[in-house]
């Protein structure tokens, strides 16, 4: 049987193989594709110009690209989406003047991205490209993880963690009572699923098919914690999971900070930011006069330089008081911000960013938190659980594994997750079932209960016998009285075609009726904001965008099971 070490020793291989797996594809499709291609692709864009710019919090720069011709930027079939490093420049991404950012939210056709630095006056003009970057800084937190966990002593915290998740260590439990629960609409399984999460050692399981309610869930384990007086390190694989967990627990009575660059954080949460509460701090304002009078001190130095008014030892010693208050700056923001983590219950972040470098000053924390288990690859995993005693995992391994490039690595492990991992032992000490599903209609949910999760999903009675002629306005389908629609296309001479260099595949045809199927919904009153489309394959999302332009402006949503994961 494989130890624990050795198969962490193996997953530092594979992750490495991950990276150049990574690298080697965008090297490849820069120098491979046209421009054009890579555009049809949706992992560039052209032809930028700057909109509009605005401070954010943490002192960098948020600038609001359009196109220059005016039309509105398509977000769907982009490949560029909120929180991924990218890259501004104009024909070479190499090039001096190229910037690197971060790809923040979309709005109006257009999107917004952070610079940490000062903008060249070239790109006032406009004609400047948005590139996708290889998301080298991931790679070095999830090597630095992997070795860490290999390293760390058997006894110590992770290091228990680690025979419990790689090796045989069992899962044992804690006497804990929970004396009331904060949310009074919780079912019984969601109940059960917070006690498990209280009282297993050192890591519990919850696992949440779709509309099961497990946000709901993390919630209340959330906040159960922090009635027993500790404190809570909140990750998820994404963005967007790690800001819904936060909105929600900021309706609490629980204090929450959420960790991250201000570019990958929802609007309503921005407040809620490290970065913003820093920016609020009287040492903010201190620091800001110093910047200031830092600046103020080197352009004088410029200035009577090149006059050559000031020279030696005088000039070296302007620098040094011009660095002394930079110096100042950075140490009292450093400071403010390690006081604001130490005073909340609840660090919010990605498991990405759960580093001991953004985290330091944070104090002692005594559970993690990992929403999206199930797709996050155990690097990443790693990255968070590192830093506290016990971990509660939440996910579904029955929807989207994590995303991996390299064949070889993930059938080497690197697509199985830690939740994977400890589910596959069958221990009913390790896991919990969220079994009241409140969104399908009982007839749409019997197949997937049967065929995942053994038939022990039960639909809420306010959604079991829903119809969509309950809308407002939305009339009935005489013809298709039931909840599911089944169109066999079998035997219609409806061919499949490969296309583009990703070899994406799709069927026109299908996409033809597809087409037809969605403007029957409308016809009957439906709001196209209310309708999507789900298919496998980029090219068939595509397809069904030139099929359906008019309706997408409307609000109908286009896109593949990948991109709809989680919704």
């Amino acid at each position: 049987m494989t130890d624990a070490r050795e198969t962490l020793t193996t997953l530092i291989a594979l992750w490495e193989r991950e990276r150049r797996a990574a690298r080697e594809r965008f090297a490849a499709e820069r120098a491979e594709l046209s421009v054009a291609e890579r555009v049809a692709r949706g992992t560039l864009l052209v032809d930028l110009a700057i909109d509009e710019a605005e401070p954010t919090a943490g002192g960098r720069l948020r600038l609001w690209l359009g196109r220059r011709d005016g039309a509105a930027i398509d977000r769907q079939g982009l490949r560029l989406g909120t929180g991924d490093p990218a890259r501004l420049h104009f024909k070479d991404p190499g090039d001096d003047d190229a910037l690197s950012c971060v790809v923040g939210r979309f709005a109006r056709g257009r999107v917004a991205v952070v610079v940490d630095s000062d903008v060249p006056d070239r790109y006032e003009s406009g004609g400047f490209r948005l590139a996708a970057e290889a998301p080298e800084v991931t790679f070095d937190r999830g090597a630095a993880a992997l070795r860490a966990t290999l390293d760390a002593p058997r006894e110590s915290d992770l290091g228990v963690l680690r025979e419990t998740i790689y090796g045989r260590r069992p899962v044992s439990r804690r006497d804990r009572r929970v004396e009331r629960f904060f949310d009074p609409d919780l079912n019984a399984a969601q109940e059960d699923a917070v006690r498990h999460a209280l009282t297993a050692e050192p890591v519990a399981l919850v696992h949440g098919p779709p509309g099961t309610g497990k946000t709901r869930t993390l919630v209340e384990v959330v906040r159960q914690h922090v009635a027993l007086g500790e404190r809570v390190l909140v990750t998820a694989a994404s963005h967007v999971a790690v800001d819904n967990l936060v909105e929600r627990l900021a309706a609490t009575e629980v204090s929450v900070v959420r960790l991250g660059h201000p570019a990958r954080v929802m609007p309503s949460v921005e407040a809620l930011t490290l970065d913003a509460l820093v920016d609020a701090s009287e040492a903010a304002a201190l620091a800001k006069r110093w910047g200031a009078e830092a600046r103020d001190i080197r352009k004088r130095v410029y200035a009577q330089s090149e006059r050559g008014t000031l020279r030696g030892r005088e000039k070296w010693e302007q620098l040094q008081e011009a660095r002394r208050l930079e110096d100042d700056a950075r140490h009292h923001l450093r400071r403010s911000a390690q006081a604001i983590l130490a005073r909340h219950q609840v660090i919010a972040t990605t498991a990405a960013g759960a580093t001991s470098h953004a985290l330091q000053g944070a104090g002692e924390l005594d559970c993690v938190v990992l929403d999206e288990a199930t797709q996050a690859p155990d690097p990443m995993a790693l990255v968070a659980l590192a830093n506290a005693r016990r971990a509660v995992l939440a996910g579904d391994p029955c929807q989207l594994p994590p995303t991996v490039i390299d064949r070889e690595a993930e059938r080497g492990g690197l697509g199985t997750t830690i939740f994977d991992r400890l589910m596959a032992r069958g221990d009913d000490d390790v896991l919990r079932l969220l079994t009241v599903q409140h969104r399908m209609h009982a007839a749409l949910m019997a197949f997937p209960s049967a065929m995942l999760y053994g038939g022990r999903l039960v639909a809420a009675p306010h959604v079991a016998a829903h119809r969509l002629e309950e809308l407002a306005g939305v009339a009935a389908d005489l013809l298709r009285p039931g909840p599911l629609a089944v169109v066999d296309t079998a035997g219609k001479g409806f061919a499949e075609a490969l296309v583009g260099d990703d070899k994406s595949t799709s069927n026109p045809d299908q996409a033809d009726r597809v087409a037809a199927e969605v403007r029957r919904l409308l016809g009957r009153g439906l709001a196209a904001s209310d309708c999507a489309v789900i298919t496998p394959y980029d090219a068939q999302a595509r397809a069904l965008r030139e099929r359906l332009a008019a309706e997408l402006a409307r609000g109908l949503e286009i896109g593949t099971v990948d991109g709809f994961q989680g919704r």
